[in-house]
């Protein structure tokens, strides 16, 4: 048996080879102090793993940046949590084997992350100018519905019979269920109170909790008697749901990363995900498609206009020229 031994350092020779470059070329960069080299007596030698390291930080990206760059080995998705979104993404990995990261930290900091370059991918049930004054990418973002929800009073009517809406909350002395301040649920929740004109400075509160589920269960374990959440959270803890609100929610979508076939095969995927699958309470599907554009630069006002599962093909919008 024969064994090749790759040697560490490599000659000019060599190096043109590895990099396919001719000899002259090499010479030049060396020249230049460009390319890593050592000089042994009278022979130039270079090392395999410095220039290994040489391409890979004069690796041009794509004009999406390392983010456009990540798509063609992962799908990263931050912001608002949601049940129905966590299913179709399960689903899609395991058909895809694509992985897709999650972070559901609400849906300020998922357009926060979007914006700093993050993300892929935003999940948000906030109105459009808050998308807009977020997420200030050149190109300007999709948001893209997929369904609306709705957000009400979880609770236990067992040990809490006399809770019927927010003003019992405030009334009763009861203690309240906090999701995150980044998140669109904490948001709403407060123009709940206000819209019914309760003062909730002196609100005992408990928490804040990551998630729809997390806030259930707390209040299942009697560390508060209710709190704003989504139907199916309530359900899946045995405990009763007052609806209280119906939003739309939706993926923001980078204008940048929407060709991206990644992009594409997600988007396709989770449409006929929702609606082949199984029905969810609190949940419709009317919406689902439904495209907006915000933060495009010298773009007129668009109306919204519906995409057809499965398919995925948003036209660029206006002033943009890529």
């Amino acid at each position: 048996m024969i064994l090749r031994i790759v040697s560490e350092y490599l000659t000019t020779k060599e190096v043109a080879a590895y990099l396919r470059l001719n000899e002259k070329k090499v010479y030049a960069l060396v020249a230049e102090g460009r390319l890593p080299a050592a000089r042994i007596s009278g022979k130039w030698l270079f090392p395999r793993r410095m220039i290994d390291a040489w391409v890979e930080a004069n690796a041009v990206y794509p004009a999406s940046g390392l983010m456009g760059a990540l798509l063609d080995k992962m799908l990263i998705i931050q912001g608002s949590d949601d049940f129905l979104l966590a299913q179709a993404v399960d689903a899609f990995q395991a058909q895809s084997g694509i992985p897709v990261p999650m972070a559901t930290i609400g849906s300020m900091a998922g357009l926060e992350a979007l914006d700093a370059g993050l993300a892929h991918l935003a999940g948000c049930h906030v109105d459009n100018a808050q998308v807009e004054q977020t997420v200030r990418l050149s190109e300007g973002c999709y948001l893209v519905s997929l369904f609306e929800r709705q957000q009400g009073l979880v609770l236990d009517r067992k040990r809490h019979p006399n809770l019927e809406g927010l003003a019992d909350v405030v009334a009763t002395g009861s203690t309240w269920a906090d999701r995150q301040p980044q998140s669109g649920t904490y948001r709403l929740a407060g123009r709940l109170f206000a819209e019914a004109g309760q003062d909730t400075a002196g609100l005992s509160r408990s928490g804040p909790y990551g998630s729809h589920l997390e806030l259930a269960l707390a209040i299942r374990q009697g560390q508060a008697a209710c709190g704003l959440g989504i139907q199916v959270a309530a359900s899946q803890c045995g405990l009763d749901f007052i609806g209280l609100h119906t939003e739309r929610y939706k993926l923001a979508v980078p204008v940048a990363f929407s060709a991206h076939a990644t992009v594409a095969r997600f988007m396709a995927f989770v449409f006929t995900h929702l609606r082949t699958g199984p029905r969810v309470p609190g949940y419709g599907l009317e919406p689902l498609g439904l495209l907006e554009v915000v933060g495009a630069p010298e773009s007129p006002p668009r109306p919204q206009r519906k995409i057809s599962p499965p398919d995925w093909a948003p036209s660029p919008p206006a002033g943009d020229r890529s």
